[in-house]
């Protein structure tokens, strides 16, 4: 192979094709052909060795001795074809050859249905009917709800469009102009998984991002913040908020801070009927339409027993719907936990005092529903450190007056 090497021995020249130079600045090896291989733009590419670019000079010297500058361009028939195809293009979704050849691929020979994506959302409403017809799990009439507004974004949008043709792409820009959820367009991979199932298409065409994990761990109270929260819901239980509106948060903070139940999701869906303090084992029945789409048992601990007896009524709501919030942040002022509240911290703080008197992870899972790994490992983490706290905790007694709130904040 004709082939010139200088003095310096840091460039080898391949005649009649490229200079390989070393490039000092960064140590690479740079192949330069020039406009030897036809077009305006040169050739040129950098390679981390000098092999590599004595590999590719060679490979160069090769197709330019067989094909000469057509080797590195299409052919006449192949631009043709290109052009034919490009103008085709036109008339379909694809922005590129590429997305057409890609989609082709993918599809191929496959007998795909011609069911468009209001088709499909009518499909599966009608088999969830029919699942919560028979009391299956995953039918319950929240989840049913839930599906009605995901599915119905899709069905109002692109219910023309055949669901073989859609894509990731045809979604997303909606739901930015929308200002929708990101978590939205991941939720709607289950009407896709079925028409994967039913053979409609061979693949869901919404990528599912996996789960970030968690940026900062749990929070819980102190054993301070835990004492001053309760026993300000006791003092203040029957304090008037407003004109009108009373305070009564405790069976709010007795339930998180012992139960570990979720404000929003269960404490503020109970009704009195619920809860179950006179049986042998003290509980509290959450449904199985909420939150987690099961149902489950909570035990209720005896300290948690004595002060929900002094204020549990015959049925009606647990937490009284009114100025909730107001209340709320009115009583985390009046405790002295405002700067460190969090979503959430009672239930934290339970499970980690539970993990701490009892040391099984699957009893933490069974009071608490539905829980992530990596929160479940921080309970644990944080609960073996707790043995002594979590006594006091499960232990905690106040002096209770004949009417709890008689002693106003």
């Amino acid at each position: 192979m004709p082939k010139v090497v200088n003095k310096k021995q840091n460039s080898v020249v391949i005649e009649g094709v490229c200079t390989i130079r070393h490039i000092a600045k960064n140590d690479k090896w740079e192949v330069d052909a020039g406009l030897k291989l036809g077009g305006l733009k040169k050739h040129r590419k950098r390679f981390k060795t000098k092999h590599e670019a004595l590999t590719h000079g060679n490979l160069l010297r090769i197709k330019l001795r067989n094909q000469g500058t057509s080797a590195f361009s299409l052919t006449t028939a192949q631009q043709v074809d290109a052009e034919q195809a490009l103008k085709v293009l036109e008339e379909t979704k694809f922005t590129t050859l590429l997305e057409a050849v890609e989609f082709s691929k993918r599809y191929a020979g496959k007998n795909l249905s011609d069911i468009t994506i209001a088709e499909l959302v009518d499909e599966f409403r009608e088999m969830k009917e029919s699942e919560r017809e028979r009391d299956l799990r995953g039918a319950s009439e929240a989840t049913l709800r839930e599906y009605k507004y995901r599915h119905g974004v899709l069905a109002d949008n692109f219910g023309e469009i055949l669901v073989r043709e859609f894509t990731k792409d045809d979604f997303e820009p909606l739901y930015t102009s929308k200002g929708f959820s990101p978590n939205l367009l991941s939720k709607t991979k289950t009407l896709f998984n079925f028409a994967v199932k039913k053979g409609y298409i061979p693949e869901n065409p919404i990528e599912i991002d996996p789960p970030k994990k968690k940026a900062t761990e749990p929070k819980i109270f102190s054993d301070q913040d835990w004492n001053k929260l309760i026993l300000t819901a006791i003092n203040s239980q029957d304090h008037e908020f407003s004109k009108g509106y009373k305070v009564q948060l405790l069976p709010f903070v007795v339930l998180g801070l012992w139960c570990g139940l979720r404000p929003t999701a269960e404490i503020e869906r109970l009704d009195w009927k619920d809860i179950h303090l006179d049986d042998d084992q003290p509980s509290v029945y959450i449904h199985p339409d909420w939150k987690v789409k099961h149902s489950r048992w909570v035990d209720i601990p005896e300290c948690a027993v004595a002060l929900l007896s002094k204020v549990r009524e015959k049925s009606g709501s647990v937490v009284k719907p009114e100025n909730l919030r107001r209340r709320l942040d009115w009583l985390k002022k009046q405790a002295g936990v405002a700067d460190c509240w969090a979503p959430d911290i009672m239930r934290h703080t339970y499970a980690s005092m539970h993990y701490g008197l009892n040391g099984d992870k699957n009893g933490i899972a069974n009071q608490l529903g539905h829980v992530t790994q990596g929160v479940l490992d921080h309970y644990i983490n944080n609960g073996k450190r707790m043995r002594e706290r979590s006594r006091k905790f499960f232990s905690f007694t106040a002096p209770l007056p004949d009417q709890i709130g008689e002693t106003v904040i």
